[in-house]
């Protein structure tokens, strides 16, 4: 007999001082999340340029980016919006790497996700109309930072605002890293998961919930918690991006929702 969902939820909020009032929820800690490429080229880092621009043209993580250099640039590990022209930068010389690829598939799951993404927004929005405030508009940073955001708990297999590894916050380096301005700016991150043993393809997480029986379990859940229903209804913010991933199996969905001034 397979044992029922599963539906945890956490909430984070970066005020503008960006000092970080999340949860810890205890998740072991995971190897450094570094790329297994057999060999590397050195990048120099051209005026302009983001962390996040470079991560995304050798089709990396942002986190492996930071991983693969952080002992020569330490900067990267504490504020990635420190990057430098002329910084030498280690990298993959071809394919991506394991984790690299195990993300990626994160971000193109085995079913359809957008649907429910949009109903997610779409009943936050709802919610923020029933108290009169502005409604959030979709924001397509954002939206890139909550889908890596998601697809990273699910190749790393954790769950929690802060990187298992470091103990810091990935929003907070996600922004840094995309040279992304705000004063205000907040996460909210749901699972639904099956429980341990056996499950049947067909009462996997993935095949049982629809796409709207997904956004209204993360968004009424969220409406009910103190902590999400406050990043829900903040007056501060205007724009949001939500991002779920799902692994390959179908047993676990993750969502993230990141919302900014």
């Amino acid at each position: 007999m397979s044992l029922p969902p599963r539906i945890i939820f956490f909430s984070i909020v970066l005020p503008v001082l960006l000092i970080g009032c999340g949860v810890l929820d205890g998740v072991p800690l995971a190897p450094t999340p570094t790329p297994a490429a057999t060999e590397y080229i050195t990048y120099t880092v051209q005026a302009g340029e983001t962390l996040a621009q470079i991560a995304a043209k050798f089709h990396m993580t942002i986190e492996q980016l930071i991983g693969l250099n952080s002992t020569r640039y330490p900067a990267l590990a504490r504020d990635p919006s420190l990057l430098q022209p002329g910084w030498q930068l280690r990298v993959p010389a071809q394919n991506a790497s394991a984790t690299a690829r195990e993300t990626a598939q994160a971000s193109q799951p085995p079913i359809d996700l957008s649907p429910a993404v949009k109903a997610t927004i779409d009943a936050v929005n709802a919610a923020r109309a029933q108290r009169g405030l502005t409604l959030l508009r979709t924001d397509a940073v954002l939206t890139n930072i909550a889908s890596d955001r998601s697809a990273d708990m699910i190749a790393r297999d954790y769950f929690s605002h802060y990187d298992p590894q470091t103990g810091q916050e990935p929003l907070l380096r996600y922004l840094q890293a995309y040279g992304y301005g705000y004063l205000y700016a907040g996460e909210n991150i749901a699972e639904i998961k099956n429980g341990s043993g056996f499950v049947l393809p067909w009462l996997t997480v993935a095949a049982r919930y629809s796409a709207v029986d997904l956004a209204n379990e993360f968004v009424t859940d969220w409406l009910n918690s103190p902590e999400h229903r406050a990043n829900i209804f903040s007056s501060h913010y205007r724009r949001t991006g939500v991002g779920l991933a799902v692994t390959r199996d179908g047993r676990r969905i993750v969502a993230t929702q990141v919302f900014s001034d």
